[in-house]
């Protein structure tokens, strides 16, 4: 698969949106791609619940508007660093994606994701997050969200996303997507791959294995590019033993005759 030098994207939409200690300048476009229904569903998640904290989270999870957004950011932030306070962090997050509106969601979540500067590798709640941005992304919504992995510009917010879509990538999720933005997932990728975060690249390695293959993740890991390293490319292996096999059926049919 030829390599992509650029990657066409849509328009980029700007919806500033304050959000208590930044502003989240680019958000997906407003679409309706989850209903009521899921939002009061997602509202109405139950965990296991407990330590001091969780009282106060569902005081601050019964505010609505922008200024009860801003104080479920800060208290998620402010409580990164109690191991305590694990489950009622939770319950801010599932506060934060009961949001009806997609806009309003992410502009949320990803504003409490980035004030969090615990380390994603020991973040307990980093596989959530990732997997429950993963479900999100459907229909427009998703093509949306390819241009978002490009257009955040916070760096754990940004890598929130991009981890989203390597869940997208490795999962059943994939199916979701069409040919259209499944070609725009792995040019993104593709682009993106260069520039994560070391601790980003196994799950970029195995999301580019998914969508086009292990040559594209090999090339893209600087492997059997020039033949010095020893690496020989799947399709380079596929080529010569199948070129071996047909010397050897010559060879045969040489001796029948």
């Amino acid at each position: 698969m030829p390599i992509a030098s650029g990657v066409k994207r849509s328009l980029w939409l700007a919806i500033p949106a304050v959000v208590g200690a930044g502003t989240l300048y680019w958000v997906l476009a407003p679409a309706s791609g989850h209903s009521k229904a899921r939002a009061q569903a997602v509202d109405t998640m139950e965990v296991q619940a407990s330590g001091p904290r969780v009282v106060e989270a569902r005081k601050l999870g019964s505010d609505r508007g922008t200024g009860g957004t801003a104080r479920i950011v800060d208290a998620y932030a402010a409580w990164a660093s109690d191991p305590s306070a694990v489950s009622a962090r939770k319950l801010l997050l599932q506060r934060l994606f009961a949001e009806e509106d997609i806009a309003t969601k992410l502009s949320g979540v990803l504003a409490a994701v980035e004030a969090d500067q615990t380390p994603p590798e020991r973040d307990p709640l980093w596989e959530y997050i990732a997997t429950t941005l993963a479900d999100l992304w459907k229909g427009e919504v998703a093509t949306n969200g390819i241009d978002l992995m490009m257009a955040e510009s916070r760096p754990r917010a940004r890598r929130a996303v991009i981890s989203s879509f390597a869940e997208v990538a490795t999962s059943e999720r994939l199916a979701a997507l069409n040919a259209d933005q499944r070609q725009t997932l792995t040019e993104t990728m593709i682009d993106l791959t260069p520039h994560v975060p070391a601790g980003q690249k196994p799950e970029m390695d195995a999301a580019l294995r998914k969508l086009g293959g292990n040559d594209l993740a090999d090339i893209m890991a600087g492997k059997g590019i020039t033949g010095k390293d020893g690496h020989v490319l799947e399709s380079e292996r596929a080529y010569n033993a199948a070129l071996e096999e047909t010397k050897k059926d010559l060879a045969r049919q040489a001796d029948a005759r």
